[in-house]
């Protein structure tokens, strides 16, 4: 596996397989770590499409004075 080899590369022996339960824990490592990308873009794509339209307002505000 990835796993296996990437903790030969750093020196560290893995004398059994990965059981389902450090499976499971890597599983939900990673998709706690891909919820949080996924979110910080949602909010970046979020707070400048909020930008846009507050500049939009004050345009429109700065026009009709």
């Amino acid at each position: 596996m990835i796993i296996d080899t990437y903790l030969r590369l750093v020196g560290a022996d893995l004398a059994a397989p990965l059981t389902l339960s450090d499976l499971g824990i890597l599983v939900g490592i990673l998709t706690g770590l891909l919820g949080a990308l996924v979110n910080l873009v949602y909010t970046w794509r979020k707070d400048r499409r909020e930008q846009r339209e507050s500049d939009a307002a004050w345009a429109r505000r700065q026009k009709e004075k």
